[in-house]
């Protein structure tokens, strides 16, 4: 049996270091990608094309474009390969297993409204999911100690207003109203030799509020720029974490400690992001576009703990995170009066290194190809069909959170997102 001091060691690195490190909840980030025709153009414009009901999200100023009523519904579903490749520095007591294939199928999307009750002035309203990729390994997989599985999922409300203050300038806002959800499980290694691995779990929801606001301004008929900005939104996760599995002298440990019945709670910011884009209609059939971005994903580096027992303690942990931008071109062409056909290019920067690359955050830059199709069925109803390969390379890994966790490194070979999407708007 271990001495005190060795004990709580094991339970408080089990528990508390388990939390402080970025496999607690980096699984998340954002996603352009909602289920509107935006996937088939790699977002690339967004800010300034304001043709549907999605500018809500992209740019609320831009609903001032947009006459009666229009509905928006897109789906899409999410294809990832995410596959670890273990190399000889990994501990070999971990043992071989790859952990599978994390991602496999995910579905998401959005629906998006618009009114015009007055001349100048629109209302919005939408509701979608644009935060979040689970991911699930196999139990006995060589990163287990870090993390098995990982959701942290965002679906947001967002109403809101533009006004067309002038004929070439709108202005636009709404309230982001964010659901957030997170859910982590992890192995933890008993103290009994030859004891089979327990298991930490930890479930909360929570809402967050943060707000958009857009600006759009026309520089002639055929030309359009547009800013956006998004607020950070914080997500306040609380939970008692769920403990089984676990031997005799861990359970004493975490119970003398208070750890068996502590809250535990969880501060995190999405993060902010501004945008800016342009539109231009080259004659009657063709137009282009393009944007620039800044999100501030260093903010999501650091996170608040805090552990209530007996003796409530809390920490604040900064993970090296970086701020991120984003590129990207694309264009449209008018095949028919019916047909509408949209392709893109996009390019983000990565929010990590690879010192500070986790084992559930895995993307690092990323490249973005886009292509789909948008046809007018009659005078109220159109669809829109759009997929998009989102490249992320190979990213490197290398953590060690000491004799529990283990060394884990290697690498994420040939990492891959699929989206594909079906979309219908209706005008009345």
């Amino acid at each position: 049996m271990l001495r005190r001091r060795e004990a709580s060691l094991v339970a408080l690195t089990s528990v508390v270091g388990f939390f402080c490190s970025a496999d607690a909840y980096a699984a998340g980030f954002l996603f352009y990608e909602v289920g509107t025709p935006e996937i088939g153009l790699a977002s690339a414009g967004s800010a300034a094309r304001a043709s549907s009901p999605s500018t809500l999200l992209n740019n609320p100023a831009g609903m001032t474009r947009l006459d009666g009523i229009q509905v928006q519904l897109g789906s899409a579903l999410v294809y990832g390969h995410l596959h670890f490749s273990p190399d000889e520095r990994t501990d070999p007591r971990l043992g071989t297993n790859d952990g599978g294939n994390a991602v496999g199928l995910v579905p998401s999307g959005g629906a998006f409204a618009s009114f015009a009750p007055w001349r100048d002035v629109r209302l919005g309203v939408g509701v979608f999911t644009n935060f979040g990729a689970p991911e699930s390994w196999d139990p006995a997989w060589v990163g287990r100690y870090y993390t098995t599985k990982t959701t942290l999922l965002g679906i947001s409300i967002l109403p809101g207003v533009a006004w067309h203050v002038t004929d070439v300038l709108s202005l636009g806002a709404a309230i982001n109203t964010m659901y957030g959800r997170l859910r982590q499980e992890v192995a933890i290694q008993n103290v009994e030799p030859q004891s089979a691995d327990g298991k930490l779990q930890v479930s909360s929801s929570t809402l967050g509020v943060g707000a958009n606001a857009g600006v759009l301004y026309t520089l002639s008929r055929s030309t359009r720029l547009g800013a956006t900005y998004t607020s950070p939104v914080k997500l306040n996760f609380s939970s008692q974490p769920g403990f089984s599995g676990i031997g005799p002298g861990l359970s004493a440990v975490l119970a003398a400690a208070g750890l068996d019945t502590a809250t535990l709670d969880l501060g995190m910011t999405v993060p902010q992001t501004v945008t800016l884009g342009f539109f231009h209609a080259l004659g009657d059939r063709w137009a282009i576009m393009g944007d620039a971005g800044w999100q501030n994903w260093a903010a999501f580096g650091a996170v608040e703990i805090g552990i209530t027992t007996s003796n409530p303690r809390g920490i604040t942990t900064q993970i090296a995170f970086r701020d991120t931008w984003h590129v990207g071109v694309g264009a449209q062409v008018q095949l028919s009066p019916a047909w509408l056909l949209n392709f893109g290019i996009g390019y983000d920067s990565s929010m990590t290194s690879d010192e500070t690359r986790s084992l559930s955050l895995s993307l690092a830059s990323q490249l973005r190809l886009g292509v789909g199709g948008q046809v007018t069925l009659d005078d109220h109803w159109g669809l829109a069909l759009a997929s998009e390969l989102l490249l992320g390379g190979s990213p490197a890994i290398d953590v060690d959170r000491g004799a529990l966790a283990g060394h884990v490194a290697g690498s994420y070979a040939n990492t891959y997102i699929l989206f594909f999407s079906l979309g219908f708007t209706w005008k009345s």
